[in-house]
């Protein structure tokens, strides 16, 4: 039976790893980035594969942690998991040349999988009520990790230890939290999709197939992916794109690592608005700011466009992490949420094309400004898709779990 100081735990656990991951994923690849292509003799798209294949690499597998998770258990998901951020950490630590490198950012990528946000937004869904409120606050503190990234890095550089011994520390960090993960959500009882009550925001509840035989369905994937092909993009290339405009690597720094404060805010704000406020308001503004954000770096100039690339790339991160989520889980319920939010992830992968164009656009061009621009339409395309997205009609379902058993 689940006790409430074992949830509490089981949140604070899960919370520490996703500021683990942010920390030392996307955001951290992106800053120790030039220093890697230093030391290889790689070029910009080389590097931007790197990256193309961490994020492919966690949409593409995405599917494979809920059916652990069906079949294994939570505890046993993110214990797989914590074997591959240990071995794709130290990969990256020890890494002498392009394939080590491409091999390291593919098992982070599986890493970041098995022990982020696919178990943690099942586990959280499965044993809060204020499921708004909850996510909000598990996005918050884990994007905070994103700003102690770029910091971390910083101090690391400013004290004398080179890019080797900063993958060194997560590989020792990834362990410790992912045994404290293990060990507590492994106790919690997470119901089958059979046992679990019907949403209260949905009438009925939706099967995996009848919801992938919707428009709004992809709708909201496409919207997620925007989100995250701008997020990945931005991340991979704004500290080089920052510093190439007359920023200084201080600077770009404390500008990134104020994004991600941005970020940890406005999570936080759309976890209390998510309450009150619909879902697909959240997801138009999250949509509408990442646009804004990703034209102005393309367009960046001076102190004021900066700041206004900074709020609204870290506002409409921080929102759209909660806003996609809740969308998904308004129109379709919580019974086939794991899948379906599985397969949201895995579609997404194709967001992942974006560092890979970037880098070949800068190699191109000799200048990032092209895939901001290409990402900011996007952006406006699918804003407009949500504005005229209407609730799909109810749909009701036989009383089977969401993935026969085999």
């Amino acid at each position: 039976m689940n006790t409430r100081l074992l949830v509490i735990i089981v949140l604070q656990a899960l919370c520490l790893m996703y500021f683990l991951l942010s920390a030392g994923t996307f955001n951290s690849l992106g800053m120790v980035l030039p220093s890697m292509v230093e030391a290889f003799g790689m070029n910009w798209a080389q590097a931007g594969f790197g990256f193309t294949l961490l994020g492919t690499a966690c949409g593409l597998v995405s599917l494979a942690p809920a059916l652990t998770i069906r079949k294994l258990g939570v505890g046993r998901t993110l214990a797989a998991g914590t074997v591959m951020l240990f071995a794709a950490f130290m990969l990256l630590y020890t890494s002498t040349g392009v394939m080590s490198y491409y091999l390291g950012t593919t098992l982070l990528g599986i890493g970041y999988c098995f022990c982020g946000t696919v178990p943690a937004v099942h586990v959280l869904s499965s044993s809060f009520r204020r499921r708004s409120t909850v996510l909000g606050l598990y996005f918050t503190i884990g994007n905070l990790g994103a700003v102690a990234g770029p910091l971390l890095w910083y101090a690391s550089q400013s004290a004398g230890f080179d890019w080797r011994f900063y993958w060194l520390l997560f590989a020792v960090a990834s362990v410790i939290v992912g045994a404290f993960c293990t060990l507590t959500a492994g106790r919690l009882h997470i119901a089958a999709p059979e046992e679990q009550a019907p949403s209260p925001d949905t009438s009925t509840e939706w099967t995996v197939r009848r919801a992938l035989g919707t428009v709004q369905f992809w709708v909201v994937v496409g919207a997620y992916t925007a989100c995250l092909a701008i997020n990945t993009t931005t991340h991979g290339f704004a500290y080089q794109h920052l510093m190439e405009h007359g920023v200084g690597q201080d600077r770009a720094s404390q500008l990134i690592s104020l994004s991600a404060l941005v970020c940890a805010v406005g999570s936080a704000l759309a976890g209390i608005a998510g309450e009150k406020a619909s879902a697909r308001t959240l997801t138009l503004f999250s949509l509408g700011c990442l646009g804004v954000s990703a034209a102005t770096l393309a367009l960046v100039d001076g102190p004021l466009s900066l700041m206004l690339w900074m709020v609204t790339f870290g506002g409409g991160l921080g929102f759209s992490y909660v806003s996609t989520v809740m969308l998904l889980q308004s129109y379709f319920g919580q019974r086939a949420s794991l899948e379906l939010y599985s397969i949201m992830m895995a579609v997404s992968t194709s967001a992942a094309i974006g560092p890979a164009l970037g880098g070949a656009v800068k190699d191109q061009t000799g200048s990032f400004a092209g895939i901001f621009i290409g990402l900011a339409a996007i952006s406006a395309v699918l804003f407009c898709a949500v504005a005229i997205l209407r609730k799909p009609g109810a749909r009701p379902v036989p009383d089977t779990p969401a993935i026969p058993a085999e």
